[in-house]
């Protein structure tokens, strides 16, 4: 389903996506790799999981707040959302219950802190995919966005 939208697809929309795939506009369209969004208000934190997921093969798009990525709500196909539990402007949980009431139902993977299983049950109840502990095990976040994408696949009718 596609929501009506003034702004321009995820995958050309931010500055950030042309310093992180500056070849994003040449590949094909049909867009064979997958795009994986990142919303994490810590910088830093963002910075290590876009160098993690580039280094995997992944194109990346990252947004340090749940307003901004919620205004680029038209993602690309194959693309998995990387929230964290707190965004800044709203939980992870609410930003995951936006974009489902908006119909996004995107593969969608949360961060949370050690132990905290309230906000971790809270955001499977919203829609996330899989909940993944602070701090992150790369080998673990790519097979989780493995799973994530073979999940939408075994889901999709057509």
């Amino acid at each position: 389903m596609s929501l009506p939208t003034k702004a321009a697809p995820w995958a050309f929309h931010t500055p950030e996506t042309a310093m992180f795939d500056t070849d994003a506009t040449k590949r094909d369209p049909a867009e064979s790799r997958t795009t994986v969004v990142v919303v994490n208000a810590d910088p830093a934190e963002r910075r290590r999981l876009v160098g993690s997921l580039q280094a995997r093969g992944h194109r990346v798009i990252d947004f340090a707040s749940a307003r901004d990525a919620i205004e680029s709500m038209t993602p690309p196909r194959r693309t998995v959302l990387l929230v964290d539990h707190q965004l800044g402007d709203m939980s992870g949980a609410d930003f995951i219950d936006e974009i489902r009431g908006r119909g996004l139902q995107l593969p969608t993977i949360m961060t949370v802190p050690m132990h905290a299983i309230q906000t971790a049950v809270q955001a499977i109840r919203n829609g996330a995919t899989d909940v993944l502990e602070e701090p992150l095990d790369e080998a673990v976040l790519a097979q989780s966005v493995r799973l994530a994408l073979a999940r939408e696949r075994d889901e999709d009718p057509a």
